[in-house]
């Protein structure tokens, strides 16, 4: 429903406002009245008109000098002016535009004359403002550090501001008639897939859509949240889209994952060994006695090794350790060695890999820490997830289809997930498992910081179930290293 316009009426004689009344009732206008020109500028700052039909002829302070102190007010400088006047000279009109008066009514007027001009102002000075605004918005959105994006029927680009400009490379004039999924995908990767099956559809309330350009030797990643902004009913087939950068959130969630997980699996092993300390204080043991020894020696070395392990985090926690990253590929042929020892950390007994020969020369283009964390994780879960605890895990590696990149298939014998299990198991804070063998502890970030540490990469990740037997498959998807990368 449209708002009703408010008209300020100024003159100085009862009849005059009575008859304005009685003439504009019927044409759905907010009517405010005022009798002498200090009453107008109060009424004025008051009730922001959008239009005033002032009298001229009014005592103390005619319709000329309040035309002047209107024209000079900072807010009210903008509202149109009708002057109403029974004088009919050159003069007088000439005196009134140069004040700034919009248009001059002679007494008696004309009704449908007087109707007529009031529409037309009302209807100009209502589009005089729109372009006001929005030129203040774009302004605004020119100057966000945000990306914005305004779509049309079928995907197309019809505007997009210098920061959204920037990130999907547009020059302005080639904006147009482009569409905005195709471009997108010829610079970043839409993650995660489940997430932009519906496009476009808002995604309040679900998963968050993000545009990855994964990490190369000459370019950190780079992610980018894209939500769809709610518009106004009247522009059906448009949608207002948002690009926000959130490489430094995404990184730092990723830091804090890797250092606790860092902390968790280094500290462990050694902190069991030093239960042999315990052992020997609560005994009447000889410390002269072979056993005695056995277990001093154990805890000489578990103390060792918890020194060795407290200065490798101490040496992670340095910020310039976590930017110098020199180790950003993996060697294929130490998967084993390195699954081998994370299992005997973990206590997991069976453990299977399968590692073509063609395939032991070959490097990914992945950081070994960003690896190990990786297997610890998924190793992590297939324990923790197993109804008794006791895994079997296989590992298979194999060249991708397109042999552009290594997949690796790491399957489990637990349990199945269902679907909404599968398709949500990737979402930041999103517990699994929490009836099937008791509440898990923790905050449900593991494979959210595994599918970001694969996306940032330049991967891919999916989860599914095994065919005909317990348990899942995660499958990565890495690429090979290259020396153009």
């Amino acid at each position: 429903m449209q708002e009703k316009s408010r008209l300020l009426i100024v003159d100085d004689e009862e009849y005059g406002c009575e008859a304005l009344e009685i003439l504009l009732t019927s044409e759905n206008h907010q009517l405010i009245f005022a009798h002498s020109g200090k009453e107008a500028l109060e009424q004025a700052n008051r009730v922001m008109p959008d239009l005033i039909l002032l009298d001229v002829m009014m005592p103390d302070m005619d319709g000329f000098e309040v035309c002047q102190h209107i024209r000079l007010h900072p807010i009210l400088a903008e509202v149109p002016i009708i002057m109403l006047t029974a004088i009919d000279d050159k003069e007088s009109r000439l005196r009134g535009l140069e004040i700034g008066a919009d248009d001059f009514i002679t007494k008696p007027f004309d009704h449908v004359e007087l109707r007529s001009r009031i529409r037309t102002i009302v209807r100009l000075n209502r589009y005089r403002r729109l372009l006001i605004e929005r030129s203040r918005f774009e302004w605004v959105v020119e100057q966000s550090d945000d990306g914005y994006l305004l779509l049309y029927d079928s995907d197309v680009i019809h505007y997009a501001n210098s920061c959204a400009r920037l990130y999907l490379g547009l020059f302005k004039e080639d904006i147009f008639n482009v569409c905005f999924l195709e471009h997108v995908d010829r610079i970043y990767q839409r993650k995660p897939v489940s997430a932009w099956s519906d496009w476009p559809e808002p995604n309040v309330g679900r998963d968050p859509r993000y545009l990855v350009r994964p990490e190369t030797k000459r370019e950190p990643a780079l992610w980018l949240q894209v939500d769809i902004l709610e518009l106004p009913a009247d522009t059906l087939g448009s949608q207002l889209i948002h690009l926000r950068d959130v490489t430094e959130q995404i990184n730092l969630r990723r830091q804090m994952w890797t250092f606790q997980t860092l902390v968790s699996h280094k500290l462990r092993a050694p902190l069991n060994g030093l239960v042999s300390l315990q052992i020997l204080g609560s005994s009447n043991m000889d410390l002269a006695s072979e056993r005695a020894q056995s277990l001093l020696k154990i805890a000489r070395e578990n103390a060792k090794r918890l020194q060795d392990q407290i200065l490798d985090i101490l040496q992670y926690v340095d910020a310039s350790q976590l930017v110098k990253r020199p180790d950003k590929t993996f060697a294929l042929a130490n998967i084993n060695a390195l699954a081998v020892r994370i299992g005997k950390d973990l206590e997991i007994e069976h453990l299977t890999l399968s590692l073509p020969s063609e395939l032991q020369e070959v490097q990914i283009l992945f950081p070994s820490q960003g690896f190990e964390i990786i297997l610890r994780e998924l190793f992590t879960n297939a324990k923790k997830f197993h109804p008794q605890h006791t895994p079997t895990i296989d590992i298979l590696v194999t060249l991708d289809k397109d042999k552009e990149a290594v997949k690796l298939s790491i399957q489990d014998d637990g349990r199945h997930l269902l679907n909404q299990e599968l398709t949500r198991a990737w979402t930041p804070y999103y517990q699994i498992e929490k009836t099937f063998t008791g509440e898990i502890r923790g905050m449900g970030l593991g494979l959210a910081m595994v599918a970001r540490l694969v996306w940032s990469n330049g991967g891919n990740c999916c989860l599914k179930n095994r065919e005909g037997q317990p348990g899942i498959i995660v499958e990565l998807v890495l690429p090979l290293a290259k020396n153009e990368q």
